[in-house]
């Protein structure tokens, strides 16, 4: 009976344009999410090599006083591009790409331009994760709200009674066509964008995002076949389910998102840089002003070297004191970074405990972090790039203080900035709560068509 509802169903399928329009519609968006990303992937990798290696020659070219001057003349680090960044680029039009590396000043990551900002702010722009989270779902509602309804209202439902089937074979022998729709529509969505920008590195990762929106969709498909065996007729169920989505994927993450400003704000750039300022001058805790720190300072070099007075100093006190206050002002940064950082994690987590009631949130979660453009792999990048910035100034003060290595010499044997991503096993772990969302409301989801399954209206 099963076998026969589920060809039943699918013949249904076949002659309703609603499939042809839903098939159409979703591979339309995803063609040109996925041309869209794969170009701008290619444009942005190629900017990034070019400007890599434009400011690699123009640092071992450089023709400066000393290493700290050249220090001050500093240069640029970009966040190395993943295919899968562009899939989903999750926080990074917000967050930057670019950090500058300068002697004395801790920059922060460079923004681009958000045009047209109300695209971005409303939905983000147009990337295959776009298509699936947001556009997918309404597609597969559109697709399924009406499929039990059709049965009551036509007559069908109650030949098939007649002849031996029951409301739970056909809600199951409907539940297997559209799931398998769904699969359908949802790999030939991500064939459109992967097979070019596949590599054995994000295998791993992307077999996790086809199972994470596998899971996703699956639940807008039972949902809609159940909201269809409940509602009274078609209408109310599309009704209902218009309602779910726009609950969900407009409503839910913007007062999620308003309730974690409310609760835990940021401070203001100025503010932040009027504390740092302060700390440089009186001490991190307020009581050790920088001429203490100096004078300490210089007490200790000449003892060190037994000497009265810096001009008796083989080495260059100057140098040494540039690079104790770049050191001092290292732990500046790193307490308010802390602070900020506190502050944006528990603005996170008013996201991730919302995610229990929202998939959407929960889904993007994920995205985001296996696509690697999450906050917490931004805050990865963050910290690889100032442990370089640190060590990059270090150098440079050093040979100043102490000599050794010629100036040319040492800036073309400038250290190149590397940056190895967390690896995946360290992603997964910090997905715990978005995942179980998922898998909690997919539960339901056949929970509540078991149910409609048993006291379905004929």
């Amino acid at each position: 009976m099963f076998r026969t509802i589920a060809i039943k169903e699918w013949h249904m399928v076949l002659r309703n344009r609603t499939m042809a329009v839903t098939l159409l519609s979703a591979l339309v968006l995803s063609g040109i999410a996925a041309a869209g990303s794969r170009l701008l992937y290619q444009q942005e990798q190629q900017q990034r090599e070019t400007a890599n290696r434009q400011f690699r020659q123009q640092w071992e070219q450089l023709r400066a006083d000393d290493p700290h001057s050249a220090a001050h003349f500093g240069t640029y680090i970009f966040k190395p591009l993943t295919p899968l960044s562009r899939f989903d680029n999750g926080l990074e039009s917000f967050t930057g790409n670019s950090l500058r590396i300068e002697a004395h000043v801790q920059h922060q990551m460079a923004t681009p331009p958000l045009e047209p900002g109300d695209v971005y702010l409303r939905f983000g722009a147009l990337t295959p994760a776009t298509v699936l989270q947001l556009f997918f779902p309404l597609l597969l509602f559109f697709l399924c709200f009406n499929s039990y309804t059709q049965e009551k209202t036509s007559g069908t439902l109650r030949l098939m009674l007649i002849q031996g089937a029951t409301p739970r074979h056909i809600l199951r022998g409907k539940a297997a066509v559209y799931l398998g729709i769904m699969v359908l529509l949802l790999l030939l969505s991500m064939l459109l964008y992967f097979p070019a920008m596949t590599t054995t590195g994000n295998l791993p990762r992307i077999g996790l995002l086809v199972i994470t929106y596998s899971c996703y969709a699956s639940i807008f498909v039972i949902l809609g076949l159940w909201l269809s065996a409940v509602a009274r007729h078609a209408g109310q169920s599309l009704l209902l389910l218009c309602s779910i989505w726009l609950c969900w994927h407009i409503l839910l993450p913007r007062l999620a998102a308003a309730t974690g400003e409310a609760l835990y704000p940021l401070p203001s750039q100025p503010y932040l840089q009027e504390k740092i300022d302060q700390a440089n001058k009186t001490g991190i805790d307020g009581n050790d002003p920088r001429d203490a720190r100096t004078a300490r300072l210089e007490q200790s070099v000449l003892q060190q070297y037994k000497v009265s007075s810096p001009d008796q100093l083989p080495v260059n006190f100057d140098a040494i004191r540039l690079q104790a206050d770049e050191d001092y002002m290292q732990r500046v940064y790193e307490k308010y970074a802390a602070m900020t950082d506190s502050q944006i994690r528990r603005q996170n987590s008013v996201q991730r405990y919302l995610a229990a009631a929202d998939p959407y949130l929960a889904v993007r979660s994920i995205s985001m972090a296996l696509c690697g453009t999450d906050y917490e792999h931004q805050y990865h990048f963050y910290q690889a790039a100032g442990a370089y910035r640190n060590r990059f100034i270090r150098r440079l003060n050093q040979a100043m203080a102490y000599g050794g290595a010629h100036e040319r010499q040492l800036y073309q044997h400038a250290e190149t900035f590397q940056y190895t991503p967390p690896a995946t096993a360290q992603v997964l772990r910090g997905l715990w709560l978005p995942a179980l969302s998922l898998l909690l409301w997919l539960l339901i989801s056949i929970s509540l068509l078991n149910r409609a399954a048993r006291h379905a209206s004929i």
